[in-house]
C-alpha cells in the first residue's frame, strides 16, 4: 500500500469513527419512539376507541405490539450477526436472502416507508382542519373544514415541495439536529393532553369540553358507527389497518446506524425500551379518553387530545403539526437513502437514473420519494392510505422474520447471532403472525402486494448479471438448499445402507461373486481376517438386521442417474457429441442426474510432444533403415529398446500430465468449459468434471465410477460411446496385412483394455450402455418427420432395463415427430399416440420355443407393466448360439429345464430350485420365485411358450456367423427405426477381446443408430404403481 492509500485509508477510518459518535437513546431510542408517537396517537387513537371499545382496541394494541416485539427479536438477531451498513433494514435482507428477495421487499419497505411520509402530511393537514373547524365552531361559525375543493391536496402538495427544497438546499444536516427538538415538541405535547385527560376525570379542568362530556363506562365495549365525516361503517379489521400504522416506526431505530456507537448493543436495547414506552403511552390514552369522555364526543371530535390538553389545547395543537412535520422531514431523509442505495447496486435496471454520482449523493432520490410522497396525498385522507402503510410494513416484517427463521433452522456457519434471546421458532411465530395480519386487514391487498413481490423476484433474477457487476452475495436460498439436499441423501442413505445379498468385486475382473454371510462360521472367518483393527465381533442377528435395512427402498423408485463417459482428443475437445444427445434425453425424461465424465489421455500428446527427442537420444549413432527393408525386419531391429522406450515415454508423460502441472490445469478447465457448453447446447441439467490419464484409461474409468456421485445418488448406469478399432473391425476376413501387424497390435491392447474397462463397471454392480451413433440420431431441437421409432430387440431378459430406457426416451419431446407441418407435436394430456413409436422384436433362442405362445406371453407382460409397442416373434434365430453369447454360461445349471418346471407342482422340488430373492424387493417377471437375470425369453415365459419335443438339438455356426444373421435380421426388420436397442453380450471368463468387439461390429453393422445395454439386475419395471 502506498503512502498515500495509507493516508487515505486512515482519513476514512478517522471519519468514520468521527460518524459513530450516537449512543442508545440518541440513536435509536428517541428516533424510534418520535416515529412511533405519530398522527395516529394524537387524531385516530380515541375515535378508534369509540368505535371499538376499550377492550377491544386494548387487544389490538397488543397484537400489534406482538408483531413488532418479534420482529424485534429477529431484527436483534441480525443485527449482532455482522456489520450493517447504510441501506438499513434493505441491507438486512438483500445480503442474507440474497438480491432477489433482498430488492423485492426493499422495494416494498421503501414504499411504506414513502406512504408514512404522506401519512403524516395529511396529518398535519387534518390537525389544521380540526384546529379551524373547533374554532370557528366556539365564535358561532359553521365551517366544513375546506375552504375550496381539493384543498387538502393542494396544501399536501405545497408542504411536500416545500420539505423537499428545504432538505435540497440545507442538505439535510439540519434534519438530525432538528430531531430533539422535534421529538420535545412531541413529548410535550403528549404530556398535557394526558394531564388534561387526568384533570378532566378529576373534575378539576375540561379544557374546551363540557360538563356533558364527561361519561364513564360509555366506551368498554364496541359501538360502531358510520363516521361522521365520511359515512363509512367500520369493523374490527379497518380498525386494526387504521392503528397498526402506528407502531410501524420500528425501523426508524436502525436509520442512523452507520453512526452508532456500539450498534450491536444499542439496537435490540433501544428498539426494546421504544416499543415498551409507546405501548405504555396507547394504552394509557385508550384507557384514560375512553374511561372518561362519552362516545359520541370521540366520535365527532377526532382532535379531542387537544380539547382536553392542560393547560392550553394551543400547544398540542400547534405541537401535532409541528411533529408531523418533523416525521416528514425524517421520512424524506431516510426513504431517499434507501432507495439510493438500491439503485447502487446496479440490480433494477429501471433505478439506474437513481444511482448516486457521488458519495452522498441523493438529489434525484429525494425529488423522485418527493413526487411519490406527493401522489399519495391526492385522496385526500389519511383513512384511505393507512391500509397500505400497514400491509407494506407487515410485509416486510414478514421478510425479515422469514430471513431469521430460516437462517437460524438451517443453521449455516455464517450465521452466528449473539442475541441470546434468540429462537428461530420466535422469528416463525413472528412470521404467521405477520402475514396473517395483513391477510386479515385485507386479502386483496395483500395478495396483490405478494403478487408484485413475486414477479419483482423473477423480474430482478432475469434481468440481474452479477457477474458483469462483480457483485458476489451469499444467498440465504443456497444454505436452504444444502440442508434440503443434505437431508434428501441422509434420508436415502438411510434406506440405502444394507448390505447387499449378492455382492460383486472387480478384484479378479470375471464378476465373480461373494457368497453370503449367514452362518456363524462365515463370520468367524470375518473376524480372524480382521487383522490389527476394526470390527472383529459381529453376530448373526447383527448381520440380519444389516440385510434387512434396506427394506425402505423400492425397485418401484429406481431411475436412472447416468454417468456418462465422453470421448475427447488429446486436446480436450469432445468427440462423438450424439452420446451427450442420448443421455439428455434419459436424464430429462428418467428424471435422474446425469454426471459427466472426459479423460484425457496424455500419454499420446506427451508422446507426440517429447518423444521424437527421447528416440533421437535412444537411437543417436543407429542407421536408418532402408526404404526397401520390410517392416518385420524394421520392428525386429528396435524389439531391444522397446522397453527402454516405454520407460522414458512413461516418464516424460508422468512429467508433462500430472495435476501439479499448470497446462495440464489449464487443458481440463477448457476441456471442462467445452463440455459444459455443450451439454447446455443439449438443454441437460448435471454435472460435469474432466480428469487426465497416463494411458491406463480402465483405471480412469474405474476410479470414476467409484467416486462420482454422494451415497444413494451415486451413478448405477455407465454410458459409453461403442469405441471404433479399425484393424480390428477391418479384420474380419484376416487379411490384415502385414505391414498393419503394428497398428493391429495397438488396437487388440486397446481393446483390451476397453472390454475390461466394461468387465470392471458390471463388477461394480453398473448397468452399462454401449451407444453406436450416427449423424442421424436426433438432438436437442431436432424434429423427427411424423413420429420416430425405436426397435427392441429383445433376446435375454436381465433386469428389465432393456425395456426401461426405450420407454424413457420414447417420451422425450424429441421423439414426438411433427404433424405434418413441420412443428412439433405438443403433450396433450398425455395423449397415448405422444412420444416415439415401440416396437418389440421378440427372439427366440430354441426351435421349441413356440412364436404364438411367446408373442401372447410378451404382450400380456408389456399391458400389466403399461408400455405400449407392437411385437414381432423373430425365430431366424432359434438354431444359432445366440443365447450363448448373450448371457453368462455359467448361469445356464442354475435356470430349470422345462422337464423340471413340469414337476414343479412339488413343493419339495420347487424349493430346491428357487433360487434366494433379495430383501430388496424385485418384480420379477416369474410368479414362482425363479429369478430371471441371465435367462432368454423362451425361458422367461418357459411354462407358457415351450412345446413338447424332443430338447437336444445342435446349434450351427460360430460368433460371426451369429452376429452376421442378427445382424441381417436387425437391418430388414428395423431399416426404418431411429433407434435400435438390445442387449450387450455377455462377457465371458477368459474372452478375447478381439473376438468379442468383432462380434458387435458385426451385429452393428449397416445401423445407424444402436444402443447395446447390459443391467445390473436392480433395473425392474414394476406391474404395480
Amino acid at each position: 500500500m502506498s503512502a498515500l492509500s495509507r493516508e487515505q485509508h486512515d482519513n476514512n477510518n478517522n471519519n468514520t469513527d468521527q460518524r459513530r459518535n450516537l449512543g442508545t437513546i440518541s440513536g435509536v431510542y428517541l428516533p424510534s419512539l418520535q416515529s412511533i408517537l405519530g398522527v395516529i396517537l394524537f387524531l385516530r387513537l380515541t375515535h378508534i376507541t369509540s368505535q371499538a371499545g376499550i377492550i377491544y382496541t386494548t387487544l389490538l394494541l397488543l397484537i400489534c405490539t406482538a408483531s413488532t416485539l418479534l420482529t424485534w427479536s429477529s431484527l436483534s438477531a441480525i443485527v449482532t450477526n455482522g456489520d450493517i451498513q447504510s441501506g438499513g433494514p434493505y441491507y438486512i435482507i438483500s445480503r442474507t436472502l440474497g438480491v432477489d428477495i433482498g430488492c423485492s421487499l426493499g422495494l416494498l419497505y421503501y414504499i411504506g416507508n414513502t406512504l408514512s411520509g404522506s401519512l403524516f402530511v395529511l396529518g398535519a393537514v387534518e390537525a389544521v382542519q380540526h384546529s379551524i373547524r373547533a374554532y370557528y365552531a366556539r365564535w358561532g361559525y359553521g365551517f366544513s373544514g375546506h375552504i375550496f375543493p381539493h384543498d387538502v391536496q393542494l396544501v399536501s402538495l405545497t408542504i411536500v415541495a416545500a420539505m423537499a427544497a428545504s432538505i435540497h438546499v440545507g442538505g439535510g444536516r439540519y434534519v438530525t439536529a432538528l430531531s430533539h427538538f422535534f421529538f420535545g415538541i412531541t413529548a410535550l405535547s403528549i404530556l398535557f393532553m394526558l394531564l388534561g385527560s387526568i384533570f378532566f376525570i378529576v373534575g378539576w379542568h375540561t379544557g374546551s369540553l363540557q360538563q356533558y362530556d364527561r361519561s364513564f363506562h360509555e366506551n368498554t365495549w364496541s359501538r360502531y358507527e358510520p363516521d361522521p365525516y365520511t359515512g363509512v361503517l367500520p369493523d374490527i379489521y379497518s380498525c386494526l389497518a387504521l392503528i397498526y400504522p402506528s407502531v410501524t416506526g420500528l425501523l426508524s431505530g436502525m436509520a442512523k446506524i452507520d453512526q452508532l456507537k456500539n450498534p450491536r448493543k444499542s439496537i435490540p436495547k433501544g428498539m426494546f425500551w421504544a416499543i415498551v414506552t409507546s405501548s405504555a403511552i396507547y394504552l394509557m390514552v385508550t384507557w384514560l379518553f375512553g374511561m372518561s369522555i362519552s362516545n359520541r364526543t370521540l366520535k365527532v371530535d377526532k382532535f379531542v387530545t387537544a380539547s382536553v390538553a392542560f393547560p392550553h389545547e394551543l400547544p398540542v395543537r400547534i405541537g401535532v403539526v409541528m411533529t408531523c412535520f418533523g416525521l416528514v422531514l425524517g421520512t424524506l431523509t431516510t426513504a431517499p437513502a434507501l432507495i439510493a442505495a438500491v439503485a447502487a447496486d446496479e440490480v433494477l435496471p429501471f433505478l439506474s437514473f437513481l444511482r448516486p454520482r457521488y458519495e452522498g449523493d441523493k438529489t434525484r432520490a429525494l425529488w423522485f420519494t418527493s413526487v411519490i410522497i406527493g401522489l399519495a396525498t391526492l385522496p385526500g385522507s389519511l383513512d384511505h392510505v393507512s391500509p397500505f402503510v400497514t400491509i407494506f410494513y407487515l410485509l416486510m416484517y414478514s421478510g425479515v422474520n422469514a430471513a431469521t427463521c430460516i437462517s437460524g433452522y438451517v443453521r449455516p456457519p455464517g450465521f452466528r447471532p449473539t442475541f441470546r434471546y434468540f429462537h428461530w421458532s420466535v422469528s416463525f411465530v413472528g412470521f404467521v403472525w405477520c402475514m396473517a395480519l395483513a391477510f386479515f386487514i385485507s386479502w386483496l391487498g395483500t395478495f396483490c402486494s405478494v403478487l408484485s413481490f413475486l414477479l419483482m423476484g423473477a423480474y430482478i433474477k432475469k434481468s440481474r448479471k452479477l457477474a458483469a457487476t462483480g457483485m458476489k452475495w451469499g444467498t440465504l436460498g443456497s444454505a436452504v438448499r444444502y440442508n434440503i439436499v443434505s437431508s434428501a441423501l441422509n434420508s436415502l442413505a438411510k434406506s440405502a445402507s444394507a448390505v447387499p445379498t449378492e455382492v460383486t468385486l472387480s478384484m479378479s475382473e470375471e464378476g465373480r461373486q461373494l457368497k453370503n454371510f449367514s452362518s456363524s462360521e462365515d463370520i468367524s472367518v470375518l473376524s480372524s481376517n480382521a487383522g490389527g483393527g476394526g470390527v472383529t465381533d459381529i453376530t448373526p442377528e447383527e448381520v440380519a438386521h444389516l440385510h434387512s435395512t434396506n427394506a425402505d427402498f423400492h425397485a418401484k423408485n429406481w431411475r436412472p442417474q447416468i454417468l456418462t463417459i465422453v470421448d475427447v482428443d488429446a486436446n480436450g475437445n469432445p468427440t462423438n457429441l450424439k452420446t451427450l444427445s442420448l443421455a439428455s434425453q434419459l436424464q430429462q425424461a428418467g428424471k435422474g442426474i446425469n454426471m459427466v465424465i472426459a479423460i484425457i489421455d496424455q500419454s499420446s500428446t506427451a508422446k507426440a510432444a517429447s518423444v521424437a527427442s527421447a528416440v533421437d537420444e535412444i537411437c543417436g549413432g543407429t542407421t536408418p533403415l532402408d526404404d526397401d527393408q520390410s517392416e518385420i525386419s524394421g520392428l525386429s531391429s528396435l524389439a531391444p529398446l522397446q522397453d527402454r522406450w516405454r520407460n522414458e515415454e512413461e516418464s516424460l508423460s508422468a512429467a508433462s500430465s500430472g495435476m501439479d502441472h499448470y497446462d495440464t490445469i489449464k487443458l481440463i478447465q477448457r476441456s471442462k468449459a467445452l463440455l459444459m457448453l455443450q451439454m447446455k447446447r443439449e438443454g441437460m441439467d448435471g454435472f460435469a468434471e474432466v480428469s487426465t490419464t497416463d494411458g491406463k484409461f480402465f483405471e480412469a474409468v474405474w476410479s470414476a465410477v467409484i467416486h462420482t456421485g454422494l451415497g444413494p445418488l451415486s451413478p448405477n448406469s455407465i454410458l459409453l460411446s461403442l469405441p471404433s478399432f479399425l484393424t480390428i473391425e477391418g479384420s474380419n476376413n484376416n487379411n490384415a496385412s502385414e505391414t498393419n501387424s503394428l497398428a493391429h497390435e495397438q488396437s487388440r491392447i486397446k481393446a483390451e483394455n476397453y472390454l475390461r474397462t466394461i468387465n470392471g463397471i458390471l463388477n461394480l454392480g453398473k448397468a452399462v450402455i454401449l451407444f453406436k451413433s450416427s449423424p442421424s440420431y436426433p438432438q436437442n431441437g431436432d424434429i423427427i418427420p411424423d413420429r420416430g421409432t425405436i426397435d427392441i430387440w429383445w433376446i435375454v431378459h436381465d433386469g428389465g432395463l432393456l425395456l426401461l430406457l426405450p420407454f424413457l426416451l420414447s417420451k422425450h419431446a424429441v421423439w414426438f415427430g411433427s404433424g405434418g407441418d413441420g412443428k412439433r407435436k405438443k403433450n396433450r394430456l398425455r395423449r397415448k399416440t405422444v412420444g416415439a413409436k415401440l416396437r418389440l422384436f421378440a427372439v427366440t433362442t430354441s426351435p421349441r420355443e413356440n412364436a404364438e405362445k411367446l408373442q401372447k406371453a410378451v404382450t400380456e407382460h408389456l399391458e400389466r407393466v403399461r408400455i405400449q409397442a407392437d411385437v414381432t416373434v423373430v425365430e431366424d434365430l432359434a438354431r444359432t448360439d445366440i443365447a450363448r453369447y448373450m448371457r453368462d454360461e455359467a448361469s445356464v445349471d442354475d435356470i430349470p429345464s422345462r422337464d423340471m418346471m413340469a414337476s414343479s407342482r412339488d413343493q419339495t422340488l420347487k424349493d430346491k430350485m428357487r433360487i434366494s430373492r433379495p430383501s430388496n424387493p424385485v418384480a420379477s417377471l416369474r410368479k414362482d420365485g425363479i429369478s430371471t437375470s441371465h435367462m432368454t425369453l423362451g425361458e422367461v415365459f418357459s411354462s407358457d411358450c415351450y412345446e413338447d419335443g424332443p430338447s437336444n438339438f445342435t446349434h450351427s455356426g460360430d460368433g460371426i456367423q451369429t452376429a452376421t444373421v442378427l445382424n441381417e435380421m436387425v437391418r430388414r426388420e428395423s431399416h426404418d427405426a431411429n433407434l435400435v436397442v438390445t442387449n450387450l453380450p455377455f462377457i465371458q471368463k477368459d474372452h478375447d477381446s478381439e473376438e468379442y468387439f468383432k462380434f458387435l461390429y458385426t451385429v452393428c453393422e449397416g445401423i445407424d443408430n444402436v444402443m447395446l445395454v447390459r443391467g445390473s439386475g436392480a433395473e425392474v419395471i414394476t406391474a404395480y404403481a
